[in-house]
């Protein structure tokens, strides 16, 4: 596939996962607190960990989760930004060095901007823990692009 069409497509991958993440965070505090309960209850549900569960104990184990799945999920869709970034980065002749730099501060950037857009969400607050978690979420996928480029490579070399 031609450097220009990778382009495009992790361009394109970028602005979406950046929108995805945009309409989270406008989702104020109740919505966004529904919406990862509900998240919560379908994995406690699938991994069957509620069984002999009274409903309060139920409740309380989502309750108990539900930090634990939001942090997982800033780290995940950060990872994937960091994946599409690092990889519509990577079309450009620039210094492999220089590439992990330019998108991790991307990254970095856009998650300070995403925090300070929570602010303005009714019910929601900024939190650099979570520009920290989204940060290593960027840095991680980064390290992902970069491990499956250099087996692909070993793989046609």
């Amino acid at each position: 596939m031609g450097l220009k069409i990778q382009r495009i497509i992790f361009g394109i991958l970028t602005i979406a996962t950046f929108v995805t993440i945009f309409i989270f965070s406008s989702q104020n505090g109740n919505l966004s607190g529904a919406t990862s309960r509900g998240f919560t209850r379908k994995i406690v549900e699938i991994l069957q960990i509620d069984r002999n569960l009274s409903e309060s104990e139920k409740e309380n184990l989502i309750e108990s989760c539900q930090y634990i799945i939001r942090k997982t999920a800033h780290f995940s869709i950060y990872a994937i930004a960091g994946i599409n970034m690092y990889g519509f980065i990577n079309t450009y002749n620039i210094k492999n060095k220089n590439k992990i730099l330019i998108a991790l501060l991307l990254g970095i950037v856009y998650a300070i901007s995403d925090e300070i857009h929570q602010i303005f969400s009714g019910g929601r607050t900024a939190s650099p823990i979570d520009v920290c978690i989204d940060s290593c979420g960027v840095l991680f996928g980064i390290g992902i692009f970069l491990l499956v480029k250099n087996i692909r490579n070993m793989k046609y070399n």
